[in-house]
C-alpha cells in the first residue's frame, strides 16, 4: 500500500469510548495486541491505569489504530550511565509508558502509523508538561519493531532487553524541529 493522504487528512485521534467505538473487527496481526484493544482496553482506561486513544475515520466507529499511555517510573541504576548523571537523586525518574500501538491491517501502510505514533508522542509531551517526565518508555514487540523506533530516536535499555526509551527533552526538539504543535 502507499500513503493514503485523503484517509490521513479525515482520521481523528479521541480517547476510546467503550460503547461508541467499534473494536471487534480490529485486527493488526498480533493477537496479544488485538486482545489488548477488544479485552483489555476499556477496563484499562475506566479504571484509570492508563489512557487509550484510538484512530477512527469519522463517521464510521471502527478503530484503525490505538495507543495506551501510562505513567511509569524507571529504576535510575537502569539508565545509561550518561543519562543516569542527570538525574536527581532519587531511586527512580518519571517517564511516560507507550504500553500498546497497533494498526488494522487493512491500513497498513497507508500511513496510519506514523499518524498514530505522532499522535501518541504529542500525548506524551502533553502529559510530561502536565505532570513532568523524562522519558518516554516502550517494549518493543520484536526486533523489527524495535529498529522502527530506533529509527525514531529510542535507544535501547542495556539492563532490560526489548526495553526502549527516548528522552522527552530529544523529543521535543525533534517536534519543534519539524513544527508540530
Amino acid at each position: 500500500m502507499s500513503l493514503d493522504k485523503a484517509l490521513l487528512s479525515r482520521l481523528t485521534v479521541e480517547p476510546l469510548h467503550r460503547q461508541r467505538h467499534d473494536r471487534d473487527s480490529f485486527c493488526c496481526g498480533v493477537d496479544r495486541i488485538d486482545n489488548f484493544l477488544k479485552i483489555t482496553a476499556g477496563r484499562f482506561a475506566a479504571e484509570d491505569h492508563g489512557k487509550v486513544y484510538v484512530a477512527i475515520d469519522p463517521p464510521s466507529p471502527m478503530v484503525l489504530g490505538f495507543f495506551a499511555l501510562s505513567p511509569h517510573a524507571i529504576d535510575i541504576r537502569s539508565l545509561p550511565e550518561a543519562d543516569r548523571r542527570r538525574m536527581p537523586r532519587q531511586p527512580a525518574v518519571s517517564a511516560i509508558y507507550l504500553s500498546m500501538v497497533g494498526i488494522d491491517q487493512a491500513v497498513q501502510g497507508c500511513g496510519v502509523g506514523t499518524f498514530l505514533m505522532t499522535a501518541a508522542l504529542c500525548k506524551c509531551i502533553d502529559g510530561a508538561n502536565l505532570m513532568g517526565g523524562h522519558f518516554v518508555v516502550l517494549d518493543a514487540i520484536d526486533e523489527h519493531a524495535a529498529r522502527l523506533y530506533r529509527r525514531l530516536g529510542f535507544i535501547d535499555l542495556p539492563s532490560d532487553p526489548g526495553r526502549m526509551l527516548l528522552a522527552m527533552r530529544t523529543l521535543r526538539r525533534a517536534m519543534e524541529s519539524v513544527k508540530i504543535p
